[in-house]
């Protein structure tokens, strides 16, 4: 598993340093024709936005996840485990809400589209749905160290 969540969170930092290029030309593409030009791509800010939250979640799948533990680490190494063990269940419970929660938008705005795009509104929590999917993955494998760690 440990395997997997590695190459899974190197193609999530390729995923998103890819995006963060494209928001970057997507921006400089909006000021030159604005400034330099006259005139607007108006469907632009919309894909901007649409890509940078892309990016933002799609880059949270491979950050280390913030932890106060300072009162766990002084625990013996088993209680220690089940404490984090117990911590990533509630994790992934709220994860599950986080999942449930986003497909509830994508089919609450299936038939809503960005004005100037003419795409639908569900790819912006789809970015929510996959990236709290890829969360769920990492909780499986902390919990699957966690196990480990208790049957030492």
């Amino acid at each position: 598993m440990q395997q997997i969540y590695g190459r899974l969170t190197g193609a999530a930092d390729i995923v998103s340093a890819a995006l963060l290029a494209v928001v970057t030309l997507l921006i400089c593409a909006q000021v030159l024709v604005r400034y330099a030009l006259g005139g607007s791509l108006v469907w632009s800010e919309e894909l901007t936005r649409l890509l940078f939250v892309w990016m933002v979640l799609i880059a949270a799948v491979s950050a280390p996840p913030m932890r106060v533990d300072m009162l766990v680490e002084v625990l013996p190494p088993r209680l220690r485990a089940l404490i984090r063990l117990l911590g990533e269940l509630v994790v992934m419970a709220l994860t599950l809400v986080l999942i449930y929660g986003a497909w509830g938008m994508m089919d609450l705005t299936q038939f809503d589209t960005y004005t100037a795009l003419g795409i639908s509104l569900r790819w912006l929590y789809l970015a929510l749905f996959v990236a709290a999917a890829l969360w769920l993955l990492r909780s499986l494998d902390t919990v699957g160290r966690c196990v480990r760690e208790l049957r030492a």
